[in-house]
C-alpha cells in the first residue's frame, strides 16, 4: 500500500513521515524511476485531488483573511505579502515534489545501498533512535497546529471549523515538507557518524602519552584487523563515502527549493508576526492577543527550520572529523606502511568531499540563522518606521469621530 514496502531496513524507520507526507499530497504515492502505466494513473490522480484540495482551502480561508481589519497601511501590505507566500507555498512545494520524484527514490536507494554495505562489514546500524525522533517530529507538526484552537477562542465567531481543517492542511505543507526532508538528512547523518566509528574501530587512534607507556595502554593502539582486513575494510569505506557524498549532493539538488520555500515562508512570517507583535504592545490595543498567537505560529514554523539547519551543520561537522579521524590513524595507528599509504591517498580524497548541505545561495548551518535574525531585526526596524511615518487606521477613525 502507498509502495511502503518496496524498500526493507532503512525505510521502515521513514514509514511514519513518509505515509503522512503522501496522505497529504506533498509526495507521490509511488516513488520509482519505472512505474507501470496504473501508478503513474494513480499519482496524477493523486496529484489533481491535492490540487483541488489546496485549491478549495485556499477558496474558502483567502476571503476571511482580507477581511481582516488590521490597521494602518504598513500592516495591511505587510499581511498581503505574508498571505501571499503563505498560499503559495503548498503549490511550488508539490509541484517541485512531482517533478524530483525520480531523485527521491534514487536517495532512498543510495541510503539503502550504504545501509547494505556496513552489514557487509559486519557493522549493523540501530535506527531505533532516529525512529523514535522521525515519530516525535511527526506528530510534532500534527500536534503543533492546536494553535488553531487559540484562534477560535479570540475569533470564535468569525472561523469556522471548515476554515480551521484547511489551514491546518495549508500549514502542515510546509511543516512536514521540512519534517520530511529533515527525517531523511537525518538517516544519512546517521550513517556518517558510523562511518567515522568505523574508522575508529578498524584503525585505532589513542594517543600514547610519554607517562601513559605501560603495556596496557600500548595494547589500545594496536588494531585487532590485521592487513589484509584494514585495506578491505578501507575499499568499502571509500565507497561508502563516494556514495554518501554523492547522496548528499543529490539531496542539495532534490530538496534545495523545496527547504528554501519553507526558510523564506519562516522568514516572510517571522518579520511580519514580529511586527504585528511589536505594535500591539506599542499601542496597546485589543491585538495584543492576536499578536502573541502570531508570534507563536513563526515559533511553530522556526523550529522545524532549526531543526532542518542542526541537522545540516551537523553533516559538516562530521565530515570534517571523519578527516580528523583519518589524520590520527595516520598517525598514530600501529599498522603496515601500505596501509598507511592508502589512508593518505583517503585522507587527501577528503579534502575535496566536504559533505555540505546548500541551496545553491546559502549553507544550511547555524551561520544562515544568524543571518536570518539580523535580516528580521533590520526588516522589522524598517517597518516600525514605515508604520511610524504613516499614522494608524484606528487612531485616525477615533479622532474623526470625536471632532
Amino acid at each position: 500500500m502507498f509502495g511502503i514496502g518496496a524498500w526493507k531496513g532503512v525505510w521502515q524507520v521513514m514509514a511514519p513521515c513518509e505515509v503522512a507526507c503522501k496522505c497529504l499530497g506533498i509526495i507521490p504515492l509511488f516513488l520509482d524511476s519505472k512505474l507501470p502505466l496504473w501508478k503513474q494513473w494513480v499519482n496524477v490522480g493523486h496529484l489533481l485531488l491535492t490540487f483541488g484540495l489546496i485549491v478549495r482551502a485556499i477558496w474558502h480561508c483567502l476571503p476571511m483573511e482580507l477581511i481582516l481589519n488590521l490597521g494602518s497601511t504598513v500592516v495591511q501590505h505587510s499581511g498581503a505579502l505574508m498571505t501571499i507566500v503563505y498560499y503559495a507555498q503548498p503549490f511550488c512545494g508539490v509541484i517541485t515534489n512531482r517533478l524530483v520524484a525520480t531523485q527521491i527514490f534514487e536517495i532512498q536507494g543510495n541510503i539503502d545501498l550504504v545501509q547494505n554495505r556496513f552489514k557487509s562489514l559486519g557493522y549493523e546500524l540501530c535506527f531505533r533512535k532516529e525512529r523514535y525522533a522521525i515519530i516525535v517530529s511527526t506528530f510534532s507538526a500534527f500536534s503543533g497546529t492546536s494553535y488553531l484552537l487559540l484562534l477560535f477562542k479570540v475569533y470564535g465567531i468569525m472561523i469556522d471549523v471548515e476554515y480551521t481543517i484547511e489551514t491546518i492542511f495549508l500549514t502542515l505543507h510546509c511543516s512536514m515538507t521540512c519534517v520530511y526532508v529533515s527525517c531523511m538528512t537525518y538517516l544519512i547523518l546517521k550513517q556518517f557518524i558510523s562511518v567515522n566509528a568505523l574508522i575508529s574501530k578498524t584503525f585505532p587512534t589513542n594517543k600514547v602519552s610519554s607517562v601513559e607507556t605501560t603495556n596496557s595502554t600500548k595494547c589500545n593502539n594496536v588494531s585487532h584487523y590485521n592487513e589484509e582486513q584494514q585495506l578491505v575494510n578501507l575499499n568499502e569505506i571509500k565507497m561508502i563515502m563516494d556514495k554518501l557524498n554523492e547522496t548528499v549532493d543529490l539531496v542539495n539538488h532534490t530538496f534545495s527549493i523545496q527547504v528554501l520555500y519553507c526558510v523564506g515562508v519562516s522568514f516572510v512570517i517571522g518579520i511580519v508576526c514580529s511586527f504585528y507583535l511589536f505594535r500591539a504592545v506599542i499601542y496597546r490595543n485589543d491585538q495584543l492577543a492576536m499578536g502573541a498567537i502570531n508570534f507563536i505560529w513563526y515559533m511553530y514554523y522556526l523550529s522545524f527550520v532549526l531543526f532542518f539547519i542542526a541537522i545540516g551543520s551537523r553533516i559538516s561537522q562530521e565530515g570534517r572529523r571523519i578527516g580528523i579521524t583519518v589524520h590520527k590513524a595516520i598517525n598514530f595507528c600501529n599498522t603496515s606502511g601500505t596501509v598507511i599509504n592508502e589512508l593518505i591517498i583517503f585522507s587527501q580524497q577528503l579534502l575535496h568531499h566536504n559533505p555540505v548541505i546548500t541551496c545553491g545561495l546559502f549553507v544550511y548551518d547555524w551561520s544562515l540563522l544568524y543571518t536570518m535574525l539580523g535580516a528580521t531585526a533590520t526588516y522589522l526596524i524598517i517597518l516600525i518606521q514605515f508604520d511610524v511615518s504613516f499614522p494608524s487606521l484606528d487612531v485616525g477613525n477615533s479622532t474623526t469621530s470625536s471632532l
